[in-house]
């Protein structure tokens, strides 16, 4: 994602990169995924200035309800070789 805006394209784009590197089915991951991403809309309506820490911990904490897989893949995402 960039450094100065929030896009949902980006973050969609990137959760579908990573549950595709972790090998998981497309089928299962988009509702996920949508999920995640409806919850962030909703999180973000209720705030002018967010950082990127505060919304990576959001999608975290979602991706944790739905896939810790995937939620563990995106928190490390900088960190996996």
């Amino acid at each position: 994602m960039s450094d100065q805006l929030f896009s949902p394209e980006e973050l969609v784009a990137e959760l579908q990169t990573e549950s595709r590197a972790l090998g998981l089915p497309e089928g299962s991951t988009e509702p996920i995924i949508e999920r995640v991403l409806h919850a962030v809309l909703v999180w973000l309506e209720e705030r002018n200035i967010i950082t990127k820490g505060d919304l990576e911990r959001v999608v975290s904490s979602e991706l944790d309800k739905y896939s810790p897989d995937l939620a563990l893949v995106y928190r490390n995402r900088d960190k996996v070789i």
